[in-house]
């Protein structure tokens, strides 16, 4: 279902479980990804890693 406003839409959405966990899975993943960049970044500071 799905609200147009004039500055915003909202959308309602309903989620079973295993979309739940299937979201939740890779909302992990990329804090992981994001984490392990960061980390990577901080070891070579001189350097601008792209990724």
């Amino acid at each position: 279902m799905v609200f147009n406003f004039l500055f915003f839409t909202v959308k309602i959405e309903r989620f079973n479980d295993e979309q739940r966990h299937a979201d939740y899975a890779c909302e992990r993943y990329l804090q992981e990804r994001a984490e392990a960049h960061a980390l990577q970044a901080a070891q070579y500071p001189d350097f601008a890693i792209r990724g």
